[in-house]
């Protein structure tokens, strides 16, 4: 490990810690154990991102292995399953597009041709695949972070298309996810402090499932729907 990432590292454990984030030592543990594979090392340090966003915005937070957060909102659990979207071909391919554009309109962010499925098909597969990690005695909630400007209002879609799925499935796990969130990390910075209700740009997009079995409060819904980025 280069001192360089080592000081990373350190810098944002703590960080989190000073935040108050709860369940550390695993964490660090499973950063530290993937310095030498920046793809899953990169994943884990979004887990730790989320962590933040929730702990800026009232909530309690532990870091778990499955799912990857827990979150606490006046003694309310709700469990967080943590999915990032890497910056995608199509993104050059859009960016080119507009670039080079004649005319006022470009068509952009359609992923079906690069990489076989829309953006919204590709979201609610993935929460379709994390299932078995949801809390089986507690909400829970898809955070999608996207590198991906092709992701950005899909969400509604995705939603959609899970629910549609779940309508259809016998499986008693895909009704655990109440609901999905997506954060576009291209226009977000993490500062250090937060203050609940500040101005600053809406980048968090918050929909609910159809058929959850376990539903969240008004309460949790309201403070979900506001969670902002400082």
């Amino acid at each position: 490990m280069s001192n360089t990432t080592d000081q990373l590292l350190s810098q944002h454990i703590a960080q989190l810690k000073a935040e108050g984030a709860n369940g550390l030592e695993q964490y660090e543990k499973k950063l530290r154990s993937n310095t030498k594979n920046p793809a899953v090392l990169g994943d884990l340090l979004f887990e730790g991102r989320a962590a933040l966003m929730f702990l800026r915005n009232g909530f309690r937070v532990a870091m778990r292995e499955r799912p990857d957060l827990q979150i606490e909102l006046d003694k309310e659990v709700v469990g967080v399953e943590v999915k990032h979207f890497h910056e995608k071909e199509q993104d050059r391919v859009d960016e080119k597009a507009m670039l080079e554009a004649t005319e006022l309109l470009v068509l952009i962010g359609d992923l079906t041709e690069s990489e076989g499925a829309p953006a919204w098909t590709q979201i609610a597969n993935v929460a379709i695949r994390k299932a078995s990690q949801y809390m089986s005695d507690a909400p829970n909630i898809l955070i999608v972070e996207s590198s991906s400007e092709s992701l950005e209002l899909m969400l509604p879609s995705a939603v959609h298309e899970y629910d549609v799925e779940v309508f259809k499935s016998n499986d008693p796990c895909l009704r655990r996810l109440n609901a999905m969130m997506l954060i576009n990390t291209r226009s977000i910075g993490f500062r250090s402090s937060a203050r609940v209700g500040s101005s600053g740009p809406w980048n968090v997009e918050f929909c609910q499932t159809a058929h959850a079995t376990a539903p969240l409060s008004a309460k949790l819904v309201s403070a979900l729907t506001n969670v902002r980025l400082d």
